[in-house]
Formats: structure tokens, sequence, C-alpha cells
């Protein structure tokens, strides 16, 4: 049985490594893992040899809270206030505190000695009580064979108070007459500490703001329809089946498929791309969109915690809180470093009692020593960095499963690309029609769509679509196997299909433009009418995308199951020079380990379940939230949009985050290595000293500079391939011909469908359609695609520096 705890009252990662290695040694046990920033621990166990009762009984037998996830008994709710609030009582406890001990100093009045100490000693005392969570969770900790932070603190923090009452005493009994005590020390490092751990909250939160940010983006409540009437309910309440109604600028909260209305739905939550995409019946809508304008009714299919929006979230919060393998090494050292910075403090105090003979000058080194070295930054150098990333990568579209992927998505040097639904859209459509007789395109198309719509052939759809829908009649409509449909129309006998249905008509060679496209034949008994092709194409971003990680020194291979000829005219369109074609699910597996035997670390990017072996052996397995579940089960990163930009989105974050990873750890390492022999009082000779109170400052600065370093992965703007696409300029194509809104939607698709083409928008009244496109796009392009489907472009203006583009 797995199950997932709020743990209460760390500090410091040798507090998660201590209930790692308590909870580990209970018997039934099988793997446990405790994630200091998010506060959880996950424990895989045998329920019939401990309960979860049980679990909970020794988590805070070591000194801290626990309770089963989700719950509320913690016993630590609001961690932040309380810190606040107790520095705040101990700043003010400190001030009077500080004023005794160090007023003569200065030149103020202070009350004498006998005076002054037992006061000194109350206040400080005070302090202590009110912090006394360091010296109950520190002492525990020490019986259980755990020591953590809380223990150097106490530690440090009690044997200045102890070696001050001593002092105290000493002085009332006559038998010595103390220049100084520690009393300003004991309670000024509990005191800002405290503070240290106060601020550390705030930021190591704030590192998570994407993740809290799109746990609230869900409305918690939602408009349903049932038995014909409006309702407000809870979202919790929604049940699959129900019709929920949303209106302009409301989130979707559910999944499910648009049965009225139609509007134009802003995805970027989910997916990242900031661009609304039209959605109208029958169209899938997915939570976290927000709908930009018009009215929708969606019958719910998912609700709840199933939902893709749900899932995501969970995703991400589940890498966050996930090790990395660099963490490993950090928390290995945690385990080690309370023990050995004991010894390094007692033998600080030992050498400088031998030397000089001054008790209070020992103390004082042998304190610095405790609390300037409490490991916090080094044990949250990993996992601040981790959180920022994921939740940074999130608002972009892209799922990381866990930590390890995320460090090891920017060792990437080879992408191997599957192509349908990929690299292209995966649904095919007419990119080409020839039109070999007289006879106007008005009249041809109305026949072959309505032959077409008798198909339930998988291409049928496609072509009914380019040419528009039919009243005609068909009459003795046949269907021949693997070879095409043979009808009557308006009295004439017709033939649509591939060429071994063609009657004894002259087929002319074809121009290459048709190579590796279906090709479908139409002609009547007597000649050959025209021919249309169809073919999968590219996805709008996918040529900027490869050229982006090849620009990054990263090779792209293609990997497919269509033949030769197909593969080679998608990979020259996308600009990947290497492919396999005609690849099985198996060959795909054993090509991304002949690569990985090659020496690359290698990244498999696909959707189908074809895929899926692939995606489990290759370094990195890149799935695309589009494609199937079993595929997006066998990867580490999903690209919720489905766009491949995300690969390259993907490498950035996790280089960034690495980089940042490095350097929160050579900071806390350095940081100790220097700090230690200072505090210690190694530099004394140049009259370089620590008292404990600015060690335990300069540890607190320490922990919140890994944390707020951690930041600028969500802050700095990933320098995504995003920006690369937008369009070099803009054009104006003035159309003849245009007639209806069918026409409209003819010569946007035909547009949309080139490389390198933007943002398209056709405008019916004015008869012009106006895009974006890179400089690679030229004027015989655009025209010739205007052409292909039945019209004229007259003019071709270019806008060079117009506004938009920028």
């Amino acid at each position: 049985m797995v199950k997932k705890f709020s743990v209460g009252g760390m500090s410091c990662s040798a507090c998660s490594q201590g209930i790692e290695k308590f909870i580990g040694k209970l018997d039934g046990v099988k793997n446990v893992s405790v994630s200091l920033l998010a506060k959880e621990m996950t424990v895989d166990f045998d329920d019939g040899v401990l309960s979860v009762e049980k679990i909970i009984a020794a988590v805070e037998k070591i000194g801290y809270t626990a309770a089963l996830y989700g719950t509320q008994n913690t016993k630590e709710d609001n961690p932040v206030l309380k810190m606040k609030r107790r520095f705040f009582i101990s700043l003010i406890i400190l001030i009077p505190l500080m004023y005794l001990c160090m007023g003569k100093m200065i030149g103020l009045p202070v009350p004498i000695s006998k005076i002054n100490f037992p006061i000194q000693a109350f206040l400080a005392l005070i302090i202590l009580v009110i912090n006394r969570k360091f010296f109950i969770s520190g002492t525990k900790a020490v019986i259980h064979g755990t020591a953590n932070m809380d223990t150097l603190v106490s530690l440090g923090a009690a044997a200045a108070y102890i070696y001050s009452t001593v002092m105290t005493i000493l002085l009332f009994v006559g038998v010595a007459d103390p220049m100084h005590t520690f009393y300003d020390s004991s309670a000024m490092v509990v005191t800002l500490v405290t503070l240290g751990k106060w601020l550390e909250e705030i930021s190591k939160r704030k590192t998570g703001d994407a993740i809290e940010k799109l746990g609230n983006l869900l409305p918690k409540t939602a408009t349903v329809i049932r038995n014909g009437k409006e309702m407000l309910l809870l979202t919790t309440e929604i049940i699959n089946g129900d019709i929920v109604a949303v209106k302009a600028g409301e989130y979707v909260s559910i999944d499910g498929k648009v049965v009225d209305g139609s509007g134009g739905v802003d995805k970027s939550a989910i997916t990242g791309e900031s661009m609304p995409e039209e959605v109208t019946v029958g169209d899938f809508v997915s939570s976290g969109s927000i709908l930009k304008d018009g009215y929708l009714h969606i019958v719910a299919e998912k609700v709840g915690e199933e939902t893709l929006f749900s899932k995501i979230i969970q995703a991400v919060k589940s890498a966050g809180v996930s090790k990395a393998p660099i963490q490993k090494f950090a928390d290995r050292v945690s385990g080690v470093f309370v023990p050995i910075v004991t010894v390094l403090a007692m033998l600080a105090f030992t050498i400088w009692i031998i030397i000089t003979g001054d008790a209070y000058k020992a103390f004082n080194y042998g304190i610095s020593v405790l609390v300037i070295s409490c490991p916090c930054a080094l044990g949250l150098a990993t996992p601040v960095a981790v959180m920022a990333a994921t939740g940074r990568a999130a608002s972009e579209g892209v799922l990381f499963k866990n930590a390890e992927s995320l460090q090891n998505a920017c060792k990437i040097n080879l992408v191997l690309l599957d192509k349908t639904a990929t690299i292209t859209m995966g649904k095919p459509k007419v990119t080409d029609y020839i039109n070999f007789t007289g006879e106007s395109n008005e009249v041809l198309f109305p026949v072959i769509s309505a032959l077409e719509s008798k198909s339930s052939h998988p291409l049928a759809q496609c072509v009914v679509d380019y040419c528009g829908k039919s009243e005609k009649v068909v009459e003795n409509y046949k269907y021949v196997t693997g070879k095409g449909i043979i009808a009557e129309v308006d009295g004439v006998k017709y033939y649509l299909g591939n060429r071994e249905l063609m009657p004894n008509v002259d087929i002319s060679e074809l121009t290459n433009d048709l190579n590796g496209k279906t090709v479908l034949y139409f002609a009547d008994d007597y000649q050959l009418i025209s021919v249309l092709a169809l073919a999968d194409y590219l996805k709008d971003d996918s040529r900027q995308a490869i050229e982006d990680l090849n620009s990054k020194g990263i090779k792209t291979v293609m990997i497919t199951g269509d033949n030769k000829s197909v593969a080679s005219r998608i990979a020259e369109e996308v600009g990947i020079s290497e492919y396999e074609a005609n690849v099985l699910p198996q060959d795909k597996y054993e090509i991304v380990e002949k690569y990985k035997k090659q020496g690359y670390y290698t990244a498999m990017v696909g959707d189908g379940i074809n895929d899926s072996p692939a995606l489990k052996s290759s370094d990195v397995g890149i799935a695309m939230g589009t494609g199937t579940d079993i595929a997006i089960d066998s990867a580490e990163i999903v690209i919720a949009s489905g766009s491949l930009n995300g690969v390259n989105k993907a490498i950035e974050v996790s280089s960034k985050a690495f980089k940042i990873i490095k350097e929160n750890l050579f900071w806390a390492f350095f940081y100790n290595c220097m700090g230690i022999p200072v505090a210690g009082g190694a530099l004394s000779f140049l009259g370089v000293t620590l008292t404990p109170a600015i060690a335990s400052a300069l540890m607190c600065v320490s922990s919140l500079f890994v944390v707020t370093n951690a930041f600028r992965v969500s802050k700095r703007k990933i320098n995504t391939p995003l920006e690369s696409v937008k369009p070099d300029m803009r054009v104006e194509i003035i159309i003849d011909g245009m007639m209806c809104m069918h026409c409209v939607s003819k010569v946007k698709e035909a547009l949309g469908g080139l490389s390198g083409v933007i943002n398209v928008e056709v405008d019916l009244e004015n008869k012009k359609a106006t895009l974006g496109i890179k400089r690679s796009v030229t004027d015989l392009s655009l025209t010739k695609a205007i052409k292909e489907v039945g019209f004229t472009a007259e003019r071709v203006i270019r806008l060079e520096n117009d506004s938009d583009c920028h």
C-alpha cells in the first residue's frame, strides 16, 4: 500500500533525511520518500504489518507532526503566521536585552552586574521558551539518532545560556566577576533563525506560485442544465452526462464535447499557447480553458480529479516534490553533516581553551561554528529549483513527471521524432487539385462530394470538406474494395478512386509535386476529369521547432511507418536530413537502442501506441498531450499543446534549472567550507572574528540566497521557439472569386497549410486575406495555393514595416 502524509515541523534536509531513515527502519516499510519543500511523505508499506496510525505515531515520536495527506490535522496549519508571531514577540523582548548587554559599551547607563545579569537571564529565558520548538525537535532528533538543524541551533543557544548562567552563579558566590556573558547571543541566535525560517518559508512558497495559480484558475461553481433548467452547482457536484453552460469570460471546469454553441477558446493555461481556438458543435474542450467569446453547452465526459486540468496540476505537484539524482548526493552529505559539525565545534572550543585559557573566547568560537553551519542551504539547493522549474514549465504547457526528467532533458543531443501527429497534424487534407477539362469547379465539386459522402473510407471526409457539401443524388452506388467508387450522378457514370479503378481513359503522367501523396482520380467513361492529391500536412511550427533544435547542435531523426516516398517529402519540407521509413513499432525501439549505443543521449517524441516501446527505451521519453494515454503514460515529459515547440521549451527549462541547481550547490558547499573555519577563529590573527549572532545571520542569508536564486527559473523569460515563430512581415492578398463563408474557409485552409504562414485572416467583404509569413514564403507559393482552391490572387502586398510584426 502507498500512502501520502503531510509532515510538519521540518526545518532542513537533515530533518527529512532523519524521518526517511527512522520510518524506513519500521517493519513493513518498503520505501519512503520525504519532501522538505512540499512537507510531504510518501510511504510504500505492507498494511498487514504496519498501519497508518503507527506511521503517524512514529513521525510524532521523533518530534514532528503528521497526518494523512489532505486532512487538516498536522497541528501546523499556518507555519508562516506562527513564525512571524514568534519572531516579533522575540524581537520585542530582545531589544531591552540587547540594551542591558551592550549599553555599557556605548556609554549608556545600565544596572550593576548583580542586577543586570539576572534580568538578562530572565529575558533570554523567555525568548528561548517562546522558541522552544528548536529545543524539542533538536533533542528528540538526537535521541532517535537523526540530528538536524534544530539540533545545532538548540545546542548552540543552550551552550551559550548555560555558560552565562554558570558565570552569573559564580558572580554571586564571589568566585568570578565575568566581563561578558552570552545571554544576548543565545536569544539572538534563536530569534534570527526564526526570522530566517519565516522569510525562507515565504520565499519557498513563491517558488510554487505557478502551480498555485494553475490550481486557482478553475471556478468553484458552474452553471449546469438539468431537466431543461439552469442551476448553479459546486463543480464537485457535477457528474458525467451533465450539460455545463459556459459564457464568455468563464473558465471551463470539465472535459467534454460541445453540444450547442460556438466561440473562441483560450487554452493557454493548458498548452501555453496564447492564440484562441475556434470551437463549435462536436469539438472537444478541456477544463482550464477560458471562453473568450460566444457561448458553449458542453456535455461532461470527465469531471473532478479525472479532468485533464486536474491531472496536469497533480503531475506538476508530483514532479515538484520528487528528487533529482543530484539531490541524493546533497541529502547524503546533509545526513552526516550535523555530527561532523558538532565534532568541529567541540574541536574549536578545545583548541581555543588550550591556547588562550579564555573560556569566553572558546565558547564564542564553538557556538559560532554550530550556528553558522546549519545545513539549510544545502538541503534547499535542489528542491526549490525543481519546484520553480516545474511550475514555470507547466505555465508553458510542458509537464515534467519527475525531477529526474527535468535534470536529464538538458543532456539531450539527439531527438527522434515520430511523423504522424507529431511533426504532422495526423489529419490528411486535399493539398492539390488539377482539372483537365473546361468544366468549372462549381460544377465538378458537388459531384465529387456527393460520391464521397456515401463512402466510409477515412479519406472521404477530407474530400467532402474540400469540395463542400452536396445535395446531388447518387444512384447505382458501388464501392470496389481497394480501388474506389463507381456511381451515377445526374445520369452520368463516374469513377473516383485509384489508378486501378479507372476505365480505359488516358491517364497522363502527373507532376512530381504529387509524389509522396495519395492521388484520387475522377473520371467518366470517356476522359480523366481531374485528380485530387491528399496528404498529411505539417503542423504550423514544426519546421521552425526543428530548425531551433538543429541550431542548438541537437541532431534530429524522423521515424515513420509510412513509405519512403511520403517520408522523403515530409523530411524535406520540415528540414530533416535523416529519416527511417517503413518502420514497425518494434523497429522504433531498436532504432532508439542503436543511437544510444553510438553514444547519443536520446529523446523520443511520439504520440501513439506504436511509439510507447521507443518512449520507454529512450533516455527521455516525450509524449504529445494530444496523443494516446499509453504514449503519455510511457513518457517522462508531456507536451500539452502537441506542438514540437514544447521540446525546445523542455530542454531550455531543464538547462536553466540544472544551471541554477549547480550554482546553489556550489554556494552551499562554498559557504560552509569558508564559514566554518572563519567561525572557528581561523582568521582571528587578522582581526576577523564572528559572534554567534553574526554567524546565525549569515546562516539565514545563505538559505535565502539559494531560494531567491531559484526564482530566476520562473521569472526569467524562456527563450521559446514560440517567439521565433512570429511573422517576419504581414501580407495582404486581394482575392477574386470569393462568394460566401465556404469560400472563406477554403482560402483560409489553403493558406494556413503552407509552411511559414502564420495567423491567416480572410475578409469576405473586402475580398482579401491578411496573414503573417516568414521571409522564406514566396508570392508564387501564396498565389498557387489560392489558385488550387479555385480562386485568383490579383495582388500580393508585403507590409515590411507593419507594427503587428513586432
